[in-house]
C-alpha cells in the first residue's frame, strides 16, 4: 500500500476528543438564528443540518471545503457557523455553473448572494467543473471537507481521492451527505456515498440519529487519520464496483482526475487505468455478459 505521508501537510494538533460529542446537539442555537431562512433551500433534514452546524462549531476549522453547492443552503449553514471566527473561510465548488435542478439562470450558490450577502467576504466559489480541476489551486491545510456531489458511483470516491492529499492527517474531518440515499425508493442507484463510507479507514466514524430514512442516518462524518492515508488502496479497490456511467462519458474530467492520481498516488496509477478499462468494457459488452437493471441475466 502506498503511504502518502510526504504529500500531506502534517500537524501536531489532534481532535479534542476521540469520542466526539453528538454533533447534532452541539450549539443548536447558532443554526436556530437562521433556520427559517434556509429551510426551503437545504436538501438536508433537521438532524442533518444540526449535525453539520455542530461539527463546524465544535472544531472551529479555519479552512473548509464544500464540494457540491447546489442552491447554497448548506453553504449558508457553514458560513453562519463561522461568522464569528475571524480566521475561518469556506471554499465551495460545484460541477455546474447554474443551479442544476431549475430551468433558470440562477448560478450555483445563488442563495448566499440573495439571502446572506453579509457572508460573502468569508466565501469563495469555484463553479463549472470537477473538483480535480480546482484542488491544487485551493491547496492544502483543509480542516473540514463537506462532500455532497453526484451520489452515483464512482463520483464521491474519485472526489475524495483527489482531495485527500490536501487534508490534515489526524486533525481533519470529512462530512458525507446522502450515505443512505439508496434506501429511498427510486434512488437505489445512489450508492456512491455508501461505498465511500464503507471502504474508507478511520478510527472515528459518526452519524446522528436518523430522522428522514427509517432506521438509517443519511449524513455521516469520519476523521482523516494515518490509516485513512495508508489504506487508500481500499478506495481504489472499490472502483472495481460497477460504475453508473461509462468512463468514456467523463471527457475532460477524467483527464484532470488522472493527473491527480498520477501525481499523488503513483503506485496506484496503473491500477486506476486498469479499473477504467474494466469499467469501459462492462458498458460496451453489458448486454452480452452482465445483468440488466431488471435483474434478468443476458447471454
Amino acid at each position: 500500500m502506498l503511504y502518502l505521508q510526504k504529500f500531506i501537510v502534517r500537524t501536531v494538533d489532534t481532535v479534542k476528543n476521540n469520542a466526539p460529542v453528538k454533533f447534532e446537539k452541539y450549539e443548536r442555537e447558532r443554526l436556530d438564528e437562521i433556520y427559517s431562512r434556509i429551510d426551503r433551500y437545504s436538501a438536508m433534514s433537521k438532524n442533518e443540518r444540526y449535525f453539520l452546524n455542530g461539527i463546524i462549531r465544535y472544531f472551529k476549522p479555519r479552512k473548509i471545503l464544500e464540494v457540491g453547492t447546489a442552491r447554497g443552503g448548506g453553504s449558508a449553514i457553514i458560513l453562519n457557523a463561522i461568522k464569528d471566527l475571524p480566521d475561518s473561510q469556506l471554499i465551495s465548488t460545484d460541477y455546474c455553473e447554474k443551479y442544476y435542478m431549475l430551468d433558470t439562470d440562477k448560478p450555483s450558490g445563488y442563495v448566499i448572494g440573495e439571502q446572506f450577502p453579509q457572508f460573502m467576504d468569508k466565501w469563495t466559489l469555484y463553479a463549472g467543473g470537477d473538483i480535480s480541476r480546482y484542488i491544487e489551486k485551493i491547496g492544502d491545510n483543509i480542516d473540514v471537507l463537506v462532500l455532497d456531489t453526484a451520489h452515483i458511483h464512482p463520483w464521491e470516491t474519485l472526489n475524495f481521492l483527489c482531495i485527500l492529499p490536501f487534508m490534515k492527517v489526524n486533525a481533519s474531518w470529512c462530512v458525507l451527505h446522502d450515505v443512505s440515499l439508496p434506501y429511498v425508493s427510486g434512488r437505489e442507484e445512489c450508492l456512491a456515498c455508501r461505498y465511500l463510507y464503507g471502504h474508507v479507514v478511520s478510527d472515528v466514524k459518526t452519524m446522528p440519529a436518523p430522522d428522514y430514512i427509517p432506521h438509517f442516518s443519511n449524513i455521516a462524518a469520519f476523521r482523516i487519520t494515518d490509516d485513512t492515508v495508508k489504506y487508500a488502496g481500499n478506495l481504489f479497490e472499490s472502483l472495481l464496483a460497477a460504475w453508473a456511467v461509462p468512463p468514456s462519458s467523463l471527457n475532460n474530467d477524467l483527464h484532470d482526475i488522472r493527473a491527480i492520481i498520477r501525481k499523488y498516488y503513483p503506485d496506484y496509477a496503473e491500477f486506476f487505468e486498469h479499473a477504467i478499462e474494466y469499467q469501459q468494457g462492462i458498458f460496451e459488452h453489458k448486454e452480452k455478459y452482465y445483468r440488466s437493471f431488471s435483474g434478468t441475466l443476458k447471454r
